[in-house]
């Protein structure tokens, strides 16, 4: 029988690790989630560009040590072009400081790596919601964040 399971959103999983990229995907995917991956931030930002992308993604998971791009500047360039997408930041560091300092940028939330199923998708679907909420507001005539 077909799986009729509601498509919850696109997450953009962002992550020099391919291990890290294959398993988030799995997870979410089981969840319902349509996923795109990027190995580094410019890739990230070419998909945003490609056909409607930039319209479905819901959610952005992503590593901050990436080569190319790195996690930080991938997150400023989302802040300016998406506003309305929530991020989480996935890092195996163990620095609180450097996290706290990353929710400043304006990271919704963050998941130390490796992250339990679990932690995963708590986070990502309090992502969706926000991003949900965002919309509606928007919707409604309220700017929302700059």
């Amino acid at each position: 029988m077909e799986d009729l399971r509601l498509m919850l959103g696109t997450v953009l999983i962002v992550d020099d690790d391919a291990s890290i990229r294959t398993t988030a995907r799995l997870v979410l995917a089981h969840e319902g989630y349509s996923i795109l991956t990027a190995p580094d931030g410019e890739t990230a930002i070419q998909l945003m560009t490609t056909g409607d992308n930039a319209a479905k993604v819901c959610t952005l998971l992503c590593d901050l040590q990436m080569p190319n791009m790195d996690g930080k500047e991938l997150i400023k360039h989302f802040r300016k072009q998406y506003p309305d997408i929530p991020i989480i930041v996935m890092s195996g560091a163990s620095d609180t400081v450097l996290f706290e300092g990353i929710i400043e940028e304006g990271v919704c939330d963050w998941i130390r790596q490796p992250a339990t199923r679990e932690a995963l998708l708590e986070k990502v679907q309090t992502a969706s919601n926000l991003f949900a909420l965002r919309q509606q507001q928007r919707s409604q005539g309220f700017e929302g964040p700059k």
